[in-house]
């Protein structure tokens, strides 16, 4: 049996991962753990240099030199201002892919072709008729990376010049993703350039930008990032499968030649504003021997990245974050296997979670699912500090899943048998009370069965009550339930009435008499030491009423209190009905029982004296059940 039920447990766990893993909520979440872990790695930040330095045309460039995109020439100046210094390369973070508006040339060509008028720009030198050649020369004598966007979507420029540095080795064994269409730079700039570099981006299902390509494939070519093709502009890359080396930092990259970035440092970055380089109002000597990258962080020109923590970057930053990343060696990857690996063994210990809840050991249990969670998130930090992401998404989602759902069914399994238990806790608690209850009665009426009637009177009558929205407050199915169990307690007090009395065959004296109501209180002290410390048990509560207040009468003239109408307990008048009716049926040693027409009458005479009135319009419509139960449990 428990093999079979090991068996089943196994095959149930194989479903659940099964579905999660097909769900897509494991890389979903996957994403925010690496978030979390990310976070959690910045307490063991390394001493880093900035080897970076960006060129930024910002708000305050914009408002200097008038509307964007500038002029070539202010361009070709800005490039040659910046390589005076000597930096180890330059590169753009801005496409040209259209000839510049604003060179003489091109406004003559401007006015013919839309007002069909010849202008003349005289005194100009054909040197500076056109601003692209101007710009395309300054490229040439520079070390300077322009960018491109690779996709699968037509681009009205066509195919594009590769330079001849973009001949880059490939790994046989490393897919890239692949694209048919490159958005470019004019032939002229393109071809003068150094290298080019693209600056695509793909951002996570959750809209979070934490990791680039390195290499995407265009048609028989394998193109670089812009920030690695900066790079390989002063030192060639090795590729060897998933490893790359460039000036002397190795480095690992995962599926698709992707890795994860590092934007720790970012608010380190050297940032110059563009119109201060063209202005000489900045210390141009800090561009030397670095890598220098022109972008920009103007709002207006929405070239922004969200990264985690709500943190928005411009798209520069993400090139300038990759070639820092790499220079001090925090560049990370989530390498593929891992993924399959922390798959597999969050599925190995849920399976000994299925055995462990089999046994019912919750305790090792609940110590299992805590210790793999902490040791988890120790190796996701400690590996994240050494730049791989061990995926731990795909071992916590599936086994925190996992374990919720065996929680829960601990929570059945402990509640059936909590219910269990209490079902034959409360059976064996009746059982008891039947017991002590029916010693009591057998020394008045040698038999239980006046126990039993008398609590499926009561249960009669309260039905009655309930199912015509009588007393609603009060009449619960609780109530119902523990009405019917402390019945059988309305005379315990007779074990302390003596046998001479309980049994005497004839009617009794004024003294013996006044002996026997004593048992009403005898029966309230008995359970009145029962509810000392007890004093919310609601049972306890009711069988202290019924055995105390079930011989008061409607009008006052009961005992042993004398309470009148509805200072008599609910549940001490129900008892009071059910207990005369079955006293004047049944055979006792001092008399014969009435007939049941005759107990009916004296029952229906005593509505508004001894009963409740509105309990005796309910007997009058039910009195037939009364005697069907009175039939059925006899003697």
């Amino acid at each position: 049996m428990k093999k079979s039920t090991l068996l089943l447990g196994f095959l149930f766990t194989v479903v659940i991962y099964a579905a999660v893993f097909y769900s897509g909520v494991i890389e979903y979440y996957d994403l925010k753990i690496y978030d979390y872990t990310y976070k959690a790695a910045e307490l063991y930040d390394k001493e880093t240099q900035a080897p970076v330095v960006i060129i930024d045309v910002d708000e305050k460039s914009l408002a200097a030199l008038g509307q964007w995109p500038w002029s070539r020439v202010i361009l070709a100046n800005l490039v040659k201002t910046i390589a005076s210094q000597k930096p180890a390369s330059i590169g753009f973070d801005i496409i040209f892919p259209e000839h510049d508006k604003t060179s003489p040339k091109e406004m003559l060509s401007f006015y013919d072709k839309y007002f069909s008028t010849k202008i003349k720009i005289d005194g100009l030198p054909d040197a500076l008729m056109d601003n692209d050649k101007l710009f395309a020369q300054i490229l040439k004598e520079t070390k300077t990376v322009l960018p491109v966007y690779l996709s699968n979507k037509i681009h009205p420029n066509g195919r594009c010049f590769i330079p001849q540095n973009n001949i880059l080795p490939s790994s046989s064994s490393q897919k890239y993703i692949e694209a048919s269409y490159m958005l470019c730079n004019i032939r002229e700039l393109q071809k003068e350039a150094f290298s080019i570099g693209f600056i695509n981006s793909q951002r996570d299902a959750d809209g979070i930008f934490r990791r680039t390509s390195l290499f995407i494939k265009y048609h028989d070519r394998v193109i670089p990032s812009l920030g690695l093709a900066t790079l390989s502009s002063v030192d060639r890359l090795s590729v060897a499968d998933d490893k790359i080396s460039v000036l002397g930092q190795s480095f690992h990259m995962g599926k698709n030649a992707e890795v994860l970035l590092d934007f720790h440092n970012t608010k380190d970055y050297r940032v110059l504003s563009a119109v201060d380089v063209l202005s000489g109002h900045t210390d141009l000597t800090k561009l030397k021997g670095k890598f220098v990258l022109i972008g920009t962080s103007a709002v207006g020109l929405h070239d922004r990245y969200m990264i985690s923590a709500s943190r928005t970057i411009p798209g520069v930053f993400v090139h300038a974050a990759l070639i820092d990343n790499i220079m001090n060696d925090t560049l990370k990857y989530q390498p593929e296997l891992l993924k399959k690996v922390s798959f597999f063994v969050s599925m190995l210990l849920s399976f000994l979670l299925v055995y462990l809840l089999i046994e019912r050991d919750y305790l090792k249990l609940f110590i299992l699912f805590s210790s793999a969670i902490v040791i988890e998130y120790f190796l996701g930090v400690y590996y994240l500090d050494r730049n791989v992401y061990i995926s731990s998404g795909y071992f916590l989602i599936p086994f925190g899943i996992y374990f919720f759902i065996v929680n829960v069914i601990v929570i059945i399994i402990d509640y059936k048998d909590r219910q269990k238990f209490i079902q034959d806790l409360v059976k064996a608690h009746s059982a008891t009370l039947d017991n002590m209850a029916l010693v009591a009665e057998t020394r008045d009426t040698d038999t239980g069965a006046h126990i039993l009637r008398t609590k499926n009177y009561i249960a009669l009558l309260v039905d009655h009550m309930h199912t015509n929205k009588m007393c609603k407050d009060k009449l619960t199915k609780n109530f119902r339930d523990l009405m019917f169990r402390a019945a059988p307690l309305h005379d315990i007090g007779k074990v302390g009435i003596p046998d001479k009395i309980l049994q005497k065959p004839g009617k009794l004296t004024e003294e013996e008499f006044e002996i026997m109501k004593t048992h009403t209180t005898l029966g309230k002290n008995i359970l009145e030491h029962a509810i000392e410390g007890n004093e919310e048990n609601e049972f306890l509560k009711i069988a202290y009423n019924i055995a105390y207040y079930h011989h008061e009468k409607w009008d006052g003239s009961g005992y042993p209190v004398g309470l009148k109408k509805e200072e008599i307990p609910l549940e001490a008048r129900l008892m009071a009905v059910s207990d005369v009716y079955d006293a004047l049926i049944s055979k006792r040693c001092y008399k014969e029982g009435f007939s049941y027409e005759e107990a009916e009458k004296i029952i229906i005479e005593g509505k508004g004296t001894h009963f409740d009135p509105v309990l005796i319009d309910i007997f009058i419509e039910i009195k037939e059940k009364f005697k069907e139960i009175a039939e059925r449990i006899t003697e």
